[in-house]
């Protein structure tokens, strides 16, 4: 029988042993029927292991928001639940309980049902970047045509990680593959998950934890080297991307979502859901794609090669790889903080398409937020532009010596170095204070508005 929502869970079989009668769901329960309302027509006739996950699922359901691990994606009412109780949250804590989780999941995508789930996102994770382009009715950007060893996609992003991890001899990027037809526009959709890993000796191989705050900058990062490249190639990907959809734009392709979502981060493996009010599963999980490793010779990259493909693992192998939470206290990576420019508008957006960012400015804080300037935006004709180096530290401005007159100064990036550096408020662009500020390097106007 379904097990009430409580938030406390009774005591269960362990993983091991066969799960008893009490514990299973009636002879009578017709599991492939449950199973096709949702996937249609299927091959997997194990009615008895159907009946196991979903005991095994109801037995760990929470409706504690401090308690839960996974969650079922956009509450969607899957096959194993008791639809008259039904929990959308699952604490999975105890010892081996892990493990069995990834078995079932494993297990019930090579039977091509796979479940909904996503990992709540632990304080420290492993670094993973989702990759979304909205195509046509007809087709969308192939895995294999942005991440192909020679392509320009595949070469940039490497070139932008390793400035990020200079210390590492190589960068392995691990490809989760989910593109196809999207319910949510009714048009196909390229989805890719990438799940880093780093050699920082020789053999020596982790995973690349970050927190929410890096995870966020090393985004803003990525997506600025791909606005601002002026590679010929770069440029054909970006004009057949807005010319599918206007909505693809870098900022968006590289999605900041999946580190602030409130659904958690969709597991490899597991299946996306549809917008409601008729919620539907779109048949297309993160399947692996294979392993591109990217080796680096005195800072600069010297070769881009898929190591693997998606028969080199088993799917079980292949989840683990790339589940993103990992235990409370890991230490995030050593890294290279990033230092690059942003140029943006300040205004409603209806400006004539100079700036690089359209809209009200968006600013990463010390914290990793997203902070907006206040006050009544500018019209277009009269909208100041803001520029800043954005180094080490999102909440720093560096300028040459002799700033304006009563902006704080404090030690510069480099002992010894000719600029100093200039703080405005808690982020790279306050509101307040900034219409008297004007700052120049040389004749260039840097601050005005």
């Amino acid at each position: 029988q379904g097990l009430p929502c409580s938030g406390k869970r009774p005591a269960r079989a362990s993983t091991g042993d066969p799960i008893t009668q009490a514990a299973m769901p009636s002879v009578a329960q017709d599991w492939l029927t449950k199973v096709r309302q949702v996937h249609g027509q299927v091959d997997f006739q194990d009615t008895e292991k159907l009946g196991q996950i979903s005991a095994f699922l109801q037995d760990h359901a929470t409706s504690s928001r401090n308690e839960w691990t996974h969650k079922v994606f956009d509450d969607f009412p899957d096959w194993w639940q008791n639809h008259r109780q039904s929990c959308f949250k699952l604490a999975i804590s105890e010892q081996g309980t892990l493990e069995q989780l990834h078995e079932y999941i494993a297990k019930l995508y090579d039977a091509r049902i796979p479940l909904t789930l996503t990992e709540k996102c632990t304080t420290q994770f492993n670094l993973v970047q989702d990759i979304q382009i909205w195509g046509n009715r007809d087709s969308a950007l192939a895995a294999e045509e942005l991440l192909a060893p020679q392509s320009a996609f595949a070469r940039l992003l490497g070139r932008a990680m390793m400035e990020l991890y200079r210390n590492a001899l190589t960068l392995d990027a691990i490809v989760f593959d989910a593109t196809g037809y999207s319910q949510t526009k009714g048009i196909m959709k390229t989805s890719l998950r990438i799940v880093w890993y780093c050699e920082i000796s020789q053999g020596h191989w982790s995973r690349v934890i970050v927190d929410k705050d890096r995870a966020l900058r090393i985004h803003d990062f990525v997506v600025s080297k791909f606005t601002d490249s002026n590679e010929s190639d770069i440029k054909a990907i970006e004009a057949r991307m807005q010319l599918d959809h206007m909505e693809n734009t870098w900022r968006n392709v590289f999605t900041d979502l999946i580190y602030s979502g409130r659904e958690g981060i969709r597991m490899p493996l597991n299946d996306r859901v549809s917008p409601g009010p008729h919620k539907r599963v779109e048949k297309r999980p993160f399947a692996p794609w294979g392993v591109l490793r990217f080796k680096f010779d005195e800072g600069n990259l010297a070769e881009v090669e898929r190591v693997s493909d998606e028969t080199a693992l088993s799917s079980l192998q292949w989840l683990k790889a790339g589940c993103a939470r990992c235990e409370e206290g890991t230490e995030v990576t050593e890294w290279t903080p990033p230092v690059w420019t942003q140029l943006v508008r300040r205004g409603d957006g209806r400006g004539d398409g100079a700036s690089r960012r359209v809209g009200p400015v968006s600013t990463r804080t010390q914290g990793g937020s997203d902070g907006r300037l206040g006050g009544p935006r500018a019209s277009a004709r009269d909208t100041p532009f803001v520029q800043a180096d954005v180094a080490g530290s999102p909440g720093m401005v560096y300028a040459p010596s002799g700033s304006p007159q009563g902006a704080r100064q404090e030690g510069g990036p480099d002992a010894g170095d000719s600029q100093s550096t200039m703080r405005v408020g808690t982020h790279v662009f306050e509101g307040q204070g900034l219409h008297e500020l004007g700052l120049f390097v040389g004749d260039r106007l840097i601050v005005q508005g």
